[in-house]
């Protein structure tokens, strides 16, 4: 593959995937891994790993892969998933609220994603892909665990979830 096919394959794959990334990176930053640097590091990595990409999973498996792996990494290497994670939802774009039903959605939506913030940066993502709707097999391809024990731990985030919601 020439540079320029390789290059107009990246735009390709960064375009049609880019709001799975964005979810991602959004989920992951905060004041000390700011969205930017994160969404750049993902494309550094997906850049890096496109040839190596064999096929063998759907593409949209290997990106949130990448980009779940590439975002945690960041965080380790950098000493900072320790701390909470401030997620800066309203810099994500939504269709203005017109109806107080709309207005309350986007409250609870505000409160879920603050709430998942607090999670540990593995169930951060298990969450995210079930929220996703990925079926329990393509998650545990993802996050490299089984299929039970996927269902087992979204379990467990839902109810933890819960508690963090009533207290």
């Amino acid at each position: 593959m020439t540079s320029v096919e390789k290059e107009k394959e990246f735009l390709a794959i960064t375009d049609r995937y880019r709001e799975v990334v964005a979810k991602v990176c959004y989920l992951y930053s905060s004041a000390t891994a700011s969205f930017d640097d994160l969404y750049q590091e993902v494309l550094i990595n997906l850049w890096q790993g496109m040839e190596s990409f064999r096929g063998e999973a759907k593409m949209s498996t290997w990106i949130y892969r990448t980009a779940i792996n590439t975002c945690i990494t960041w965080h380790r290497r950098n000493g900072r998933h320790g701390g909470s994670t401030t997620i800066k939802l309203e810099d994500i774009v939504f269709d203005p609220a017109d109806t107080a039903s709309s207005a309350a959605m986007l409250e609870e939506y505000r409160e879920l994603y603050r709430l998942i913030s607090l999670l540990s940066p593995l169930d951060k993502a298990l969450i995210t892909l079930w929220l996703d709707e990925k079926p329990y097999d393509e998650i545990a391809r993802i996050m490299g665990i089984s299929a039970s024990n996927v269902a087992v731990r979204i379990h467990r985030i839902k109810d933890k979830l819960s508690r963090m919601a009533a207290s």
